[in-house]
């Protein structure tokens, strides 16, 4: 086998990473305790809200992996979004085992939200009583297991494949794009079709174009001093709005489900149950808002104008032009707060037209959610091949002994 080709690490991270989707892939065909399959049946031939599909465990919720990796993406974010708001010194002093700890807390917790709210919905075998009660209660325990299962399949993935938890959400993916375009006529994906080009071709622009702030470095007074600078990626944090708008669009959603628990003849609630989801305006508009919320304060989280405004100052670096200190900052956060509502714009608009088309009736509602699909598509892809591209140069040393 040709070395140059097929790397030694790079074959083994494949395999693992392909054991890994293995085993996702069964636990997926793995029923929830109680649940009626049969019902389900006639949801075969649909694929209905797409966005959700990627976070999920599967396309029906009846599995024992139902929740899919969206508790860990809530969790870890919630957590980061926190830790960001410590200056320098204080995330110093902040332990990755407690980060680690607090953001199993916060799994935990929203695991259980939603595994409760899953359980409930599920369609089970039992018409009612103490049976029904006993299999929502397994139910449950089986989700907020499984989503610890897929957090174990996330963190091995990361430190012995290729992909970390990303690879889960592809495998969404694919499943999602292959059984929507398959029980879909031709003539309805051709609207659809272009416009879901137009996303890809878009994030892969994005993906690989960034905005130089030139900077001076005390160290560098040669040639290569005019070449430096911060960069910052025209799509800040890639695929995460469109995955991670999914996952915190469902804090109103289930909001709105307990308000119905509890005032189960309020009018207004009831209509708001109905509308929330991206099948309607309604729902459109607080999941476009969510993404632009999300686009925009993980950009501040991920870059971090406070940070990098720290650390200049105390290195003696700087802006061309500029002082160091809260100008720098201020600088830095326009730009970036810019950045991230130019590419929230962008994002939102290839998800925004194309549920408006299928309210509308242009297009089908199975495939509304194709362009938000292929934008995440295309972020992983663009991510593993700098992964793949990473792990063949390190295959590329040759050991000095």
């Amino acid at each position: 086998m040709n070395k140059k080709f097929f790397p030694k690490t790079l074959i083994q991270k494949l395999l693992f990473t392909l054991i890994i989707m293995v085993g996702y892939l069964i636990g997926r065909e793995l029923p929830l305790y109680g649940v009626d399959l049969a019902a389900y049946d006639a949801f075969r031939n649909t694929s209905d809200d797409l966005i959700m599909q990627t976070i999920g465990g599967d396309r029906y919720k009846t599995s024992v992996l139902a929740l899919g990796i969206s508790p860990f993406m809530f969790s870890m974010l919630l957590v980061q979004m926190i830790v960001a708001t410590k200056n320098a010194d204080g995330k110093s002093h902040t332990s990755p085992k407690k980060v680690t700890r607090v953001t199993l807390i916060v799994m935990f917790i929203w695991a259980v939200i939603q595994a409760f709210f899953t359980a409930k919905s599920t369609i089970y075998v039992y018409q009612g009583g103490l049976e029904l009660i006993i299999a929502q209660i397994i139910a449950g325990i089986e989700l907020v297991t499984g989503a610890f299962i897929i957090l174990w399949f996330a963190t091995r993935n990361g430190k012995y494949g290729i992909g970390g938890q990303t690879i889960l959400i592809y495998v969404n993916i694919l499943d999602g794009i292959v059984n929507t375009v398959r029980g879909t006529e031709l003539k309805n994906l051709i609207l659809i079709g272009s416009i879901s080009i137009a996303a890809l071709i878009f994030t892969v622009i994005f993906e690989n174009s960034e905005y130089r702030i030139p900077m001076q470095r005390i160290s560098i007074h040669n040639i290569y001093s005019d070449k430096n600078y911060i960069p910052i990626k025209l799509n800040p944090i890639g695929m995460m709005p469109v995955m991670f708008a999914a996952a915190f669009f469902m804090l109103p959603v289930y909001v709105v489900m307990a308000l119905s628990e509890l005032f189960p003849k309020n009018q207004n609630i009831i209509w708001l149950k109905e509308n929330m989801d991206t099948s309607h305006v309604l729902g459109v508009c607080v999941y476009v808002a969510v993404l632009y919320v999300i686009t925009i304060v993980f950009s501040f989280v991920f870059i971090s104008p406070k940070n990098l405004a720290e650390n200049m100052q105390k290195s003696g670096d700087s802006i061309t032009g500029l002082r160091t200190g809260k100008k720098t900052k201020r600088y830095i956060s326009i730009r970036v707060f810019l950045i991230g509502l130019y590419s929230a714009f962008f994002t939102s608009l290839f998800i925004a037209v194309p549920l408006y088309l299928a309210i509308r009736g242009y297009v089908p509602q199975s495939v509304m959610s194709l362009p938000s699909i292929m934008i995440a598509l295309a972020s992983i892809n663009c991510n593993l091949y700098r992964e793949i591209r990473a792990v063949k140069d390190y295959d590329a040393y040759i050991p000095f002994i």
